[in-house]
């Protein structure tokens, strides 16, 4: 029995000791809780694009609802929040998740890497203008990138979605029914997201409509090779295609408004940019968004015929002055969000690009003449679905596309899909509405009488403070070329937005 313990134990310690003769230092140095390599569906996770939910401070300036706090009288402010940034940080998260990829033999993550790499340089340019692409990222060996002209930084884009696209279609042909993990929107569907890419690459190319006879980003043959080719590029074909985050009354997947603070459901009301237009157009979907005023509930008891009629609905004019508006509040002159709609912790979905969206961009490309395909269907297409999302009678929907709001063609015909626009991108998808009145003037944004020198919004995101001092030379050498100046500010002209 001794000899066998002494036999065993003589044998365990040769086995650890052979094992540590094999192991590198290294390996022995390396902390389990601080990883070096990671699984790339957690570093996707990081990087899918978020929702901005509704009633945000993103909304108030696109002039979809107003705060207007009894204790805290104030105007908007709308030069606020126009600083720029460069996200490298996303950059460098893209690059590891590529590696990561490679390495996991995960190649559907690299290629949605491209997407997320596009989407990620083209939401810096469209708000600055030219900025570093060529040797963004790349560390130590270029610490002071060079700026790139915000025209090659969308071609570069508009090719990295394109191949994005290409690719991943490649890979599901070879691998039909692979799923990724990490994916909040469609839970791995990879399919799902090649149609999000070539949605969103028509948002993209839409936004280039001042530059649609430009033919080294050739907006035109891009866009009409989408459409003309759906079995290579597929797009989003209803709701249940939108890319939206559904939310429900659990930690960490709320609304981004608490409704249980009173104060904060006293404070938000309607604005009337938003709230008129429904009105004039006679659209259902006010009804399903806002709640009557309270003068008007206090003036005829029968509830059903206060909600509805239109004028039983009001928004506050964001171009009056703070303290009128307040008082006016006060009174019960305004429209608050549906109560049973918002007011719940769930309210709407968080929507990062939607089946409407895509559809009225497609109406709006037709109608420029950029595609053969019908600009009514897609027109129609579009309206449906936004209406949809709010729960319209189809009777009604039916009603507004023949009598009310049917598609034009021409100038009046352009202005209404656009008008469309601004009302389905109510409380959702982010800038998207402001990119898009930035760039047609359509609607018309009022401005307050308590900001009498600002009279328009800002059209540009100024550069992070910090280039002057990091990257000095090349951050000056790109304002000269595109203002002509060395000047920063606001109000001035980024090559997108030229004619």
């Amino acid at each position: 029995m001794i000899k066998n313990i002494i036999f065993k134990t003589t044998l365990m310690v040769s086995l650890i000791g052979t094992l540590i003769s094999c192991l590198d230092y290294e390996d022995l140095r390396e902390n389990p809780n601080e990883p070096n390599s990671v699984p790339p569906s957690l570093i996707f996770t990081t990087l899918v694009p978020g929702a901005t939910g509704s009633f945000s401070d993103t909304y108030e300036k696109m002039q979809y609802h107003l705060w207007i706090a009894t204790d805290n009288v104030y105007s908007p402010n709308f030069n606020n929040g126009y600083s720029g940034s460069f996200d490298y940080s996303t950059l460098r998260n893209i690059i590891q998740m590529t590696k990561e990829a490679e390495i996991a033999g995960a190649p559907a993550y690299a290629i949605i890497g491209k997407f997320l790499k596009a989407r990620m340089f083209i939401e810096m340019t469209r708000r600055m203008g030219d900025i570093p692409l060529s040797e963004a990222g790349l560390g130590a060996d270029k610490p002071q990138p060079k700026y790139d002209s915000q025209k090659s930084v969308y071609i570069q884009s508009l090719d990295w979605l394109d191949e994005a696209n290409n690719e991943l279609g490649t890979f599901l042909l070879a691998n039909p029914g692979v799923n990724i993990e990490g994916d909040p929107y469609y839970d791995g569907d990879l399919r799902q997201w090649q149609k999000l890419i070539n949605a969103y690459t028509l948002r993209i190319l839409l936004s280039l409509s001042k530059k649609e006879n430009d033919p080294d980003v050739d907006v035109k043959g891009r866009f009409a090779n989408i459409l003309n080719n759906p079995d290579t590029y597929p797009l989003l074909t209803g709701l249940q295609d939108n890319a939206q985050l559904i939310y429900s009354n659990e930690d960490g997947f709320r609304q981004t408004y608490n409704p249980d603070q009173a104060v904060y459901r006293d404070a938000v009301v309607y604005a009337s940019t938003y709230i008129d237009l429904l009105k004039g157009k006679e659209d259902p979907r006010l009804m399903k968004v806002a709640d009557p005023t309270q003068d008007a509930l206090d003036a005829n008891p029968i509830e059903a015929e206060v909600r509805a009629d239109y004028d039983s609905y009001a928004g506050a004019d964001i171009s009056g002055a703070a303290t009128e508006n307040s008082a006016k509040k006060l009174d019960g002159d305004f429209s608050f969000p549906n109560f049973d709609k918002y007011w719940n912790y769930v309210g709407q979905p968080g929507v990062f690009m939607s089946y409407w969206e895509q559809e009225l961009h497609i109406a709006e490309g037709a109608h420029r003449g950029w595609a053969a395909v019908d600009a009514k269907n897609h027109y129609d297409n579009g309206v449906i679905a936004s209406m949809e999302f709010y729960s319209v009678d189809a009777a009604e929907i039916s009603t507004y596309l023949t009598v009310k709001q049917p598609y034009v063609s021409g100038v009046a015909g352009l202005t209404r899909i656009l008008e469309q626009k601004y009302l389905a991108f109510a409380e959702n998808t982010d800038h998207e509405s402001f990119f898009t009145t930035r760039r047609t003037g359509v609607p018309t944004y009022l401005f307050s009488s308590e900001h009498n020198s600002i009279n328009r919004y800002p059209v540009r995101w100024t550069y992070p403070a910090s280039e002057d001092l990091d990257n000095k030379n090349n951050y000056r050498a790109a304002l000269r070329a595109q203002f002509g100046a060395e000047v920063d500010d606001r109000d001035q002209i980024i090559w997108l937005l030229k004619d």
